[in-house]
């Protein structure tokens, strides 16, 4: 999930405290994909020794109702301390209000600093529908030492179904599906390129979706940058629709081109596409 774009709200305190907000930036850090640990620490401090046996609530708030399909969390786990729960609610509004179930009571600490080595193994699965807020309870479990600071938290799951109809959804044009996989995933040459297919469709049922721009951001290293787009008129980065999307319909074919360097680096890289519609009318 794109938490860090889509509206959703993270907020962080003991658990007898009041929540607060940590900025946009931190939002960004926490959903990239190195282990750097700014994540916690702008805004609201991280989990320090100096609060003793005090758990941590860190809750994620959908601004709509999603299937909550996994998580991955690594942490720099100092102290022993850890995420021991993972919780969801499917009515809370303010992270302190509705009824939390616990859907993950094993402690992350195995993926301490395991950022990038084990972002594919160390995907947790769940099959949790309908949920509103996630809360990932920290524990810190000695007065000494520096604490415990996140440095990736990745969510996978989708919108539910009948949720947030206003939008926009990537298909693939090999089967009329809406596409959700990677372009790319597993052990890719160097000096390589690939062409995929995909369009746009406006699922909304009385708006339409004007100027339309589509580009790619890199969120591990700077694969971001070997992305281009063409919808007929030539490949470029960043790619405005030549016209709107009315409501049920679809966007002219769009190719997706990767071209990766013959220099680039080895080891993951991770990009993402966005498509970005600022009017609705």
């Amino acid at each position: 999930m794109a938490y860090d774009a889509d509206g959703t709200i993270i907020l962080g305190a003991p658990t007898t405290s009041p929540l607060g907000e940590p900025s946009g930036s931190a939002k960004i850090e926490l959903n990239d994909e190195d282990n750097v640990e700014l994540g916690v620490q702008t805004g609201i401090p991280a989990k320090s020794s100096n609060q003793g046996d005090t758990p941590w609530d860190w809750i994620w708030i959908f601004p709509e109702l999603r299937e909550f399909d996994g998580a991955f969390i690594a942490h720099n786990g100092r102290d022993g301390g850890s995420v021991t729960t993972t919780d969801e609610s499917g009515d809370t509004t303010s992270g302190r209000d509705g009824t939390f179930s616990v859907v993950d009571a094993t402690d992350w600490s195995g993926n301490t600093d395991g950022y990038p080595t084990l972002y594919r193994t160390g995907i947790r699965s769940y099959a949790v529908s309908n949920v509103r807020g996630i809360n990932f309870r920290v524990q810190l479990n000695s007065d000494s030492g520096g604490g415990m600071k996140f440095q990736t938290v990745h969510i996978y799951g989708e919108i539910s179904a009948g949720e947030t109809p206003d939008r926009l959804q990537w298909f693939d044009d090999d089967d009329d599906l809406e596409f959700s996989k990677p372009q790319d995933y597993g052990d890719v040459p160097r000096g390589s390129a690939s062409d995929h297919v995909v369009y746009l469709k406006n699922i909304s049922a009385s708006l339409t979706a004007s100027s339309v721009q589509i580009t790619a951001e890199s969120l591990y290293l700077n694969s971001g940058s070997w992305y281009t787009f063409d919808e007929g008129s030539g490949f470029s980065a960043t790619l405005a629709l030549a016209s709107s999307i009315a409501n049920g319909a679809d966007s002219p074919n769009i190719t997706v081109r990767v071209i990766r360097p013959d220099a680039a680096g080895l080891g993951p890289h991770v990009a993402r596409v966005y498509a970005n519609a600022p009017t609705w009318a």
